[in-house]
């Protein structure tokens, strides 16, 4: 039997904290998930419009004076219970896909130069996420973010922390490996270029 995808899942997730429109939604996927889950903006709508359709979550307008009314959707018991029985489930394996990977595997060495951007950009990139996490860590510590379980979202940063440190550690290696790669050519021009 063909499992069901996430998204779903990770709306009722979010909606059981509290009542929340298509854009709080949106906002907190990039924001309280957006550290190990990314939701595609143009998955989250029609995964409400399914939710609805099944009764798991629940559609209200809300007015605010001088605006338009924004759509508020709720979880509701048979979503609740349809959120319980999806997380007993074990998770699906992620099927490896890194680009960066593949590129490296087929590369040449007249690719080295792009290589070698590519993985600093990348060390750069996850050390900024790791400082990110860091600071998120520190608000969570001292009650500047409130989660409804902070002890669980802890060890999503810690779990994230510890994968950006390895990557940034990766590419040190790498980079390191890439140079010497090159240093026997140029050792070996340089001897040509003496014996002339």
């Amino acid at each position: 039997m063909r499992r069901p995808p996430s998204t779903p899942f990770a709306i009722l997730g979010l909606l059981q904290t509290e009542p929340r429109s298509g854009y709080d939604i949106r906002r907190e996927a990039a924001t309280g998930l957006g550290h190990f889950w990314s939701e595609s903006y143009g998955q989250i709508y029609p995964a409400l419009r399914s939710l609805a359709a099944k009764g798991h979550v629940r559609r209200r307008p809300e007015r605010r004076t001088g605006q338009r009314a924004r759509i508020v959707y709720s979880i509701t018991p048979k979503g609740r219970e349809a959120l319980r029985r999806w997380t007993l489930l074990p998770p699906r394996p992620s099927p490896p896909r890194n680009e960066l990977l593949l590129k490296l595997y087929f590369g040449r060495q007249e690719s080295a130069s792009a290589h070698a951007a590519w993985l600093r950009r990348l060390a750069n990139d996850e050390t900024d996420r790791l400082h990110r996490l860091r600071r998120l860590r520190q608000q969570l510590v001292l009650g500047q973010i409130d989660r409804p379980n902070p002890r669980l979202w802890m060890i999503t940063l810690e779990h994230e922390e510890r994968m950006a440190e390895a990557r940034v550690a990766w590419c040190r290696k790498t980079l390191g490996l890439y140079a010497m790669f090159a240093e026997p050519r140029g050792r070996a021009a340089e001897s040509e270029g003496e014996e002339e």
